[in-house]
């Protein structure tokens, strides 16, 4: 009777890059890069009387289980009034580099709207770092 031998030569390598850390590390990064993004698109198009609804717009990265959430948030009580308007206001945002308030979109609305646009470029990003962890 003969005997079969396979032998993987490279396998404890690749086994080290397949470790969570080599997927899960530019993930996040990418998570990370994505949600500071929309943060300054919300806060570019957050309309300004006093400033302190812009400045409260905050970024916060949360990990469960390794993985990271990106939260954007606020605690000015008048924020949804300005984001979903009222009866008698409008949604509103402003255009960077503008003043001009726009009615009918509220500014968390909007800076999504504009962080979709540029969301297949973050993706490729976080391809891209974790394919370069794998050279």
């Amino acid at each position: 009777m003969s005997d079969i031998r396979l032998e993987i030569k490279g396998l404890e390598e690749i086994q080290k890059k397949l470790k969570k850390e080599a997927i899960l590390q530019p993930f996040n990064d990418g998570i990370k890069k994505i949600t500071l993004a929309l943060q300054r698109e919300i806060s570019v198009a957050t309309s300004v009387d006093t400033g302190r609804l812009r400045d409260s717009i905050t970024p916060n990265l949360i990990e469960e289980r390794g993985i990271s959430k990106g939260i954007i948030r606020t605690n000015v009580i008048y924020a949804p009034f300005v984001e979903y308007g009222t009866k008698k206001m409008e949604a509103r945002h402003v255009i960077e580099g503008s003043s001009v308030k726009v009615k009918g979109k509220g500014m968390f609305a909007f800076g999504l709207e504009k962080v979709k646009e540029k969301m297949a470029k973050f993706i490729a990003d976080i391809g891209i770092a974790i394919e370069q962890r794998w050279n």
